[in-house]
């Protein structure tokens, strides 16, 4: 190899490094700069989650309300078929034995 091209070659290797470092300081200038912006960005979301949650609040305990009622209904409804079909074999029990 000549000279001449080994000069080039560092010469390149020299510029590509150095362009290296200039995009590494300016990652971190962007990074740098958008810190803030994401913490901000962080605290809205917090408090907005905060506020949907402040809002939602009585109309979940209204649903979970609604399901405790739905829950008591079905259980009187359930507990009255099976107090029905007690009652009702109970009936065919006594004239089984009665037939006897």
């Amino acid at each position: 190899m000549s000279i001449k091209t080994k000069m080039m070659k560092r010469k390149a290797t020299n510029m590509a490094k150095s362009a290296v470092k200039e995009g590494e300081k300016a990652v971190k200038k962007a990074v740098k700069a958008a810190k803030p912006v994401i913490r901000d960005m962080k605290k809205k979301a917090a408090a907005t989650a905060k506020d949907l949650q402040k809002k939602a609040a009585p109309k979940i305990k209204k649903a979970k309300k609604a399901a405790a009622e739905f829950a008591d209904d079905a259980m009187d409804k359930g507990r009255e078929a099976l107090k029905d079909g007690l009652n009702a074999s109970a009936k065919k029990l006594k004239k089984a034995a009665r037939s006897l």
